[in-house]
């Protein structure tokens, strides 16, 4: 079957009872065009006004980097365009698209503890001709990028740095590069340090959505991080095996230093004493077993600065949101059973959260900064789905960028698309 066959496929979904009349189209845009990936709710794609034109990207065959890009005068998809290439192919790899004030398309992917990769469209508001593709170097041993332009145009991409100088495997912490001319330059900072640790050797950074707070309210600007740590526990040492706690801390754009939840400078970098003295909104036990709060720490800004922090809590079978009264961090459950996908800002105090759940999409709002969480829909796909992201600036054809679990028989490989692509609609109300 050709790989890039495009198809298009209306289907009823099934809502909770406060949805709308509106029925969602579920649109199979591709066949068996991602391979399997951990992708984070990061920025995988945008509207651009000045082309009428949505732009998507995902990580195709090889772990090379595409994308298509949706005309919405004429209600058609491009050709898919592999714009650059992977050194290797991992899961991992995924890139993520920013639109720079020139208008071009800015792609950051890679890499998984290897050096982090840029590649840039040649023309503004188009996919269109050659793309550069470089490496970043003074982003070595890089996993999970997540770009930000800010208002002064200056990108940072965070990333987690596999480290291990200290020759464990779990010695994992967290930096970003950052450059002021457009990606000509790059300067580093390593921002989270949790190694070493005394209570246990979960010294590895894990988190979902960074979030951007463009200057105003809050100064310069803000970009609010929230994570968890994980590693093996006390006097040993492994990847990943067990997490514990959630975290929270803000980078001040005014001098690029971190800051608690109560306004403390922390300097440049928290070290492990300071994160769990100041930044700490959730301390979990050393768990038994897995990770009390998941791997995909994700959190979004309230107007007023304070941040809202989403989670997954499998003691309560369930998620859960985080947010600061002002004088401490308050904690509502609510019945969440999908993986964490990503949290959508809808005014100032109102946020969806997003969730895959087998053949499906769930959503819950809260509308009072996660004092309180409804359920709000249930959208039906005709096959499970692996990852939802919502895509930014959305016109009301192209709310949701959606990827199937394999398609295929038998044992999955990153060399060739085993998962379809999807869109739906936006059904929402505001």
């Amino acid at each position: 079957m050709n790989r890039k066959s495009i198809y298009a496929l209306t289907l009823f979904g099934m809502f909770a009872a406060t949805a709308t009349s509106q029925t969602p189209e579920v649109k199979l845009v591709e066949e068996r065009t991602n391979i399997r990936s951990d992708r984070r709710p990061i920025p995988v794609g945008y509207y651009d006004e000045k082309a009428d034109k949505t732009f998507v990207c995902w990580m195709s065959a090889n772990s090379h980097p595409a994308v298509k890009a949706y005309d919405h005068a004429s209600g058609k998809w491009s050709e898919t365009k592999i714009v650059a290439q992977s050194p290797f192919a991992d899961k991992h790899n995924y890139p993520s698209i920013l639109r720079g004030k020139d208008d071009r398309i800015y792609m950051f992917y890679g890499c998984h503890n290897s050096t982090l990769k840029m590649a840039v469209s040649p023309a503004p508001n188009s996919i269109d001709g050659e793309w550069s593709d470089i490496y970043i170097a003074e982003a070595e041993r890089a996993s999970y990028p997540a770009p930000v332009l800010t208002d002064d145009n200056e990108f940072y991409v965070f990333y987690r740095d596999t480290r291990k100088t200290n020759g464990h495997t779990d010695d994992r912490p967290y930096q970003f590069v950052k450059s002021a001319d457009g990606g000509k330059t790059w300067s580093r900072q390593l921002v989270i340090d949790p190694y070493p640790r005394t209570t246990d050797s979960m010294t590895e950074v894990y988190n979902g959505q960074v979030a951007y707070q463009s200057r105003g309210a809050v100064g310069k600007g803000r970009i609010h991080l929230a994570w968890t740590v994980c590693g093996e526990k006390a006097g040993r040492h492994a990847h990943a095996t067990y997490g514990r706690n959630v975290y929270y801390a803000y980078l001040d754009l005014s001098d690029d230093h971190m800051y608690n939840i109560e306004g403390r400078d922390l300097g440049t970098t928290i070290d492990n004493v300071e994160a769990d003295k100041y930044c700490l909104a959730l301390e979990t036990p050393i768990p038994e077993r897995g990770h009390s709060a998941g791997l995909q720490v994700s959190v979004s800004y309230r107007d007023n600065g304070s941040p809202l922090i989403h989670y997954s809590y499998p003691s309560e079978n369930g998620g859960r949101l985080a947010t600061w009264t002002g004088k401490e961090w308050t904690h509502t459950s609510f019945a969440a059973t999908g993986e964490p996908r990503g949290i959508e800002k809808l005014g100032p105090e109102k946020f969806r959260i997003y969730s895959t759940m087998g053949k499906g999409v769930v959503t819950h709002v809260t509308a009072d900064g996660g004092l309180t969480v409804t359920r709000e829909k249930e959208i039906a796909t005709p096959v499970s789905l692996s990852r939802c992201y919502v895509i930014a600036d959305a016109r009301p054809e192209l709310k949701l960028l959606l990827f199937s679990n394999p398609v295929v028989e038998g044992r999955e490989t990153l060399r060739e698309g085993t998962r379809n692509m999807y869109t739906v609609n936006d059904i929402f109300e505001k």
